[in-house]
């Protein structure tokens, strides 16, 4: 058995989202076949050879995400996000008390 390394630096999750991919004023609908906090494996609808480079990832349950292409096999694309999405915490939903008159 061959033990390979994985270079990410984060669990993968199957999924089966439908999102979009834009760069600039190009967009094409793809889904997202796998996801981390890291990134994301896409499939394009149809294969449209793009280059390297900064593009955004938009899918309903994702929210629009900036990210990069980092590979490409015919329409499945590699993905790594640029920038961490802030995450809710309980002290989000706290508000401060005022003081009444």
């Amino acid at each position: 058995m061959a033990f390979t390394l994985d270079r990410r630096g984060h669990g993968r999750q199957r999924v089966n989202l439908l999102a979009t991919l834009s760069r600039g004023r190009e967009i094409f609908s793809c889904h997202v076949v796998e996801l981390s906090e890291g990134g994301a494996r896409i499939a394009l609808a149809q294969e449209v050879p793009l280059d390297r480079g900064k593009v955004r990832l938009d899918a309903a349950e994702l929210g629009a995400r900036d990210a990069e292409i980092v590979w490409q096999k015919g329409a499945e694309i590699g993905l790594r996000f640029t920038a961490t999405p802030k995450r809710a915490t309980i002290a989000d939903g706290i508000r401060p008390k005022t003081s009444r008159p």
